[in-house]
């Protein structure tokens, strides 16, 4: 009731009367507006309740927590939000004031002290979840009073939807295991849906105030967003997916403290493919690719790409002289050079070292290098040179000089004139590729290692003069790794070259060479992401101490299949399972059945081709009759089954498939024959294996049309079936059944139902209509 004084009289207005509202303006009519539009939009056209779930297009149910467990771990509620189904999940956290907290807790410790003297009065057990109460209440009151610790409420609800009611108490059952594994006790309020789905709204509106009160570490404890994605920055590549949730985990190592990659399994575990992977990924976001290739693994990578191969063998054109500068200083290359002839010599005794180290000075000296820059430009010497320094010495009548000098030159002789002399050359090589492979296949094995030494120190240096994105692989780099003191050559690698913008991955199979060398520990601590694959039963104990590892990650590396592994990216730890697509896997695979298959595209007749259709090898079902003994060959080795299936023409055929759906093989053929069927006549077509329809097109009018195969052995699951689809087909312009079994044809209440041989005929009329309907337009502008 409002008054108006009119004159000094009060008179009562019982209804609101226009001239005395505030006029609104433009801008707060908009919103006013803008407010109910968005509302409209939002809001569901239906809303039915029942007891325990409420109804909006799917069905809903509240499931609320009541009880929580006395300890907690950071990040304990991530098993919930890893659970891979439909649910939305809602935290309401409020604050309680510090008064209020004190004195309810001092009440409370009064209380339970009364209690403990009661019991012990009557001579009575006091009850030890009492006194674990007591004590936890005396222990929360003085982390209070001093600071360390707040008190909220906090409110648990989880939103579990379904289109189907017997999924929705699927998922239930499920989401209440894992909260009872947690020791959450769940309820689900009954004949409160409508509050509860309201309290699950981001509106911020706790109707249902279940609520229980917390300490600020235990709701800091409670954000489950611990290793679900490691998604940090913008930039960034495909790593691979979560096992637990099939997220994709993508990052960008150099945003990372450090851009280097350590890649560590048992041979055959996937770590070559994995590589691959990550470079091609990284090479078509403009990152440059320095590989040293022991097998020549990457051959095929850097074809594709136009990359370039640099093969270094006795026989080739290419060589790295170890005396080359390589744009460093002279005192930089002289302890170098220590570290490289300690790979190529193997250990030395202080004499032996010290008439290298004076060798190498005079050998510089004599083609006229000194610490003066002007000099560095002059031709440097080679392998030949020092040799022919030390030759003199082994003539000394000195023990001293005699033995250190005659060691060096019986071990040195083979790379001057015995078969590891191609070293014994000045450098021909240049990197004029953003994609380089040293392939060294073809170099004994005694000589591998210090090749590599070579090829990493150039490689490094002449990186170190551009600030792109760089990566340097090293593949098989126990090689490097177990030959010595040159570890420290690669730790200064590591530590430096950051500010290069360079990433360093490595690449072994040899644990233990990484996990006991000196080298291999700063590599270690210097590597932000490691990528463990499988690894052997014998070093697992020793990786879970290295990388601190519970008892879940190393059953994991024990038991990891093929393209598993272990991801760690600093702090963060993740189990992955790294997948390519299908181009990507066609050019980085190394199984023989593909290879074939690829050769076997290569070398066939381009009339051949232009005959037979285009064999995809990613296609899950393919016409027996239409491939060659090949490529039947190439697809039994991929498990594809072959199996006789009625065409949509009435024919009866082989095909050989690979069907990975929950459907049966018919249901999953015949999906793909209307697909097929459908492709004819335009590509605005899509094929699910969801919940939705099992095929879904366009037509030139714009409708949507929805069909579903119905193909199972029984007539009661067909019926079910079709009853189940029945209100999502009904969301599309227009929709029809495809059945295996005649019989379901007198079904006439579930709308349009084909058999197998009415779908070209009714896929045709779909997309003839625009045709008749232009030709009797021009028919009838012709008669005018």
């Amino acid at each position: 009731m409002t008054e108006i004084n009119y004159f000094g009289i009060k008179i009562p207005i019982p209804i609101e009367l226009p001239f005395l509202k505030k006029k609104e303006t433009k801008s707060e009519e908009y919103e006013k507006y803008e407010n109910k539009l968005i509302e409209y939009l939002t809001s569901p056209s239906t809303i039915v309740k029942h007891p325990n779930e409420i109804q909006m297009e799917k069905y809903h149910r509240i499931i609320a927590s009541v009880n929580y467990p006395r300890l907690v771990e950071p990040g304990w509620l991530t098993r919930i939000i890893e659970m891979n189904i439909d649910f939305d999940l809602s935290m309401h956290i409020s604050p309680y004031s510090i008064e209020s907290t004190i004195s309810m807790l001092e009440n409370e410790i009064k209380k339970q002290k009364t209690d403990i003297y009661g019991s012990e009065a009557e001579g009575k057990i006091v009850p030890q979840s009492l006194i674990q109460k007591h004590q936890d209440t005396l222990a929360l009151l003085n982390l209070i009073q001093q600071g360390t610790e707040k008190m909220f409420y906090i409110s648990l609800y989880i939103d579990a939807k379904e289109f189907d009611i017997k999924e929705l108490e699927k998922i239930s059952s499920r989401i209440k295991s894992t909260m009872n594994s947690l020791m959450i006790t769940p309820k689900v309020p009954s004949y409160q849906m409508y509050k509860g789905i309201r309290s699950v709204l981001p509106i911020a509106n706790d109707e249902l105030g279940v609520t229980r009160n917390i300490t600020s570490s235990a709701i800091a404890a409670c954000f489950p967003f611990a290793t679900t994605s490691l998604e940090h920055h913008a930039t960034g590549i495909l790593i691979g997916f979560n096992q637990i949730n099939n997220i994709p985990i993508i990052i960008d190592p150099f945003e990372l403290t450090n851009p280097n990659i350590l890649v560590l399994g048992t041979s055959g575990g996937g770590k070559s493919f994995s590589i691959k992977l990550i470079l091609m990924r990284e090479f078509l976001e403009g990152v440059d690719i320095n590989i040293i290739d022991p097998q020549a693994e990457y051959n095929d990578l850097i074809k594709t790409f136009g990359g370039r191969t640099i093969r270094i063998a006795p026989d080739s054109d290419t060589i790295i002289n170890p005396f080359d500068l390589m744009d460093q200083t002279l005192d930089e290359k002289k302890l170098s050079l220590i570290s490289f002839f300690k790979v190529l010599l193997g250990e030395m005794t202080e004499g032996e070292r010290a008439i290298l180290d004076d060798a190498i000075d005079r050998t510089y000296e004599d083609k006229g290098i000194t610490k003066d820059p002007k000099t560095w430009s002059k031709k440097p010497p080679i392998i030949e040179d020092l040799y022919s320094h030390i030759v003199p010495l082994t003539r000394s009548e000195k023990e001293l000089i005699y033995e250190p000098a005659m060691a060096i030159i019986n071990r040195l002789r083979a790379y001057v004139s015995g078969t590891l002399r191609f070293l014994n050359q000045h450098t021909r090589i240049s990197l004029d590729n953003k994609m380089i492979s040293f392939d060294i296949r073809d170099i004994p094995d005694v000589g591998k290692g210090p090749l590599m030494f070579l090829i990493l120190e150039y490689v490094y240096t002449q990186m170190k003069k551009s600030k792109n994105r760089k990566i340097l692989v090293i593949d098989e780099a126990w090689t490097v790794l177990s030959a010595g003191e040159e570890g420290e050559y690669v730790f200064r690698i590591v530590k430096t070259c950051r500010k290069f913008n360079l990433s360093l991955i490595m690449i072994t199979q040899d644990v233990e060479d990484i996990l006991t060398s000196k080298a291999g520990r700063a590599v270690i601590s210097n590597t932000a992401t490691k990528l463990l694959l499988k690894q052997d039963a014998t070093v697992v104990a020793r990786i879970a101490e290295i990388f601190h590892l519970n008892e879940t990650d190393v059953h994991f590396l024990k038991t990891a299949v093929k393209g598993n592994c272990l991801l760690l990216a600093e702090n963060l730890k993740v189990p992955v399972y790294i997948q390519a697509s299908p181009e990507e896997h066609r050019i980085i695979t190394t199984r023989p059945d593909e290879l074939i298959e690829m050769v076997h595209e290569m070398q066939g007749p381009e009339v051949e081709r232009i005959l037979k259709p285009e064999f995809e090898i990613t296609k899950p079902i393919h016409l027996k009759s239409e491939l060659t003994i090949d490529q039947i060959r190439v697809l039994e080795g991929m498990e594809f089954l072959e199996i006789r299936v009625e065409t949509l023409d009435g024919r009866d055929e082989l095909f050989l498939i690979k069907n990975e759906t929950n459907d049966s093989d018919e249901h999953f053929v015949l999906q793909y024959l209307i697909f097929d069927e459908i492709k004819k006549y335009g590509e605005r077509v899509l094929i699910h294996h969801t919940k939705l329809p099992d095929i879904t097109l366009e037509t030139p009018e714009g409708r949507i049309i929805a069909i579903e195969v119905i193909g199972d052995a029984s007539m009661k699951d067909n019926i079910s079936k079709m009853e189940e689809k029945l209100n999502i087909l009904k969301k599309y312009n227009e929709y029809l059944f495809v059945v295996t079994d005649p019989k379901l044809k007198k079904y006439e209440s579930f709308g349009e139902i084909l058999t197998r041989t009415d779908v070209p005929m009714k896929i045709k009329s779909y997309f003839e209509t625009d045709e008749i309907a232009v030709s009797d337009t021009e028919e009838t502008s012709a008669n005018v």
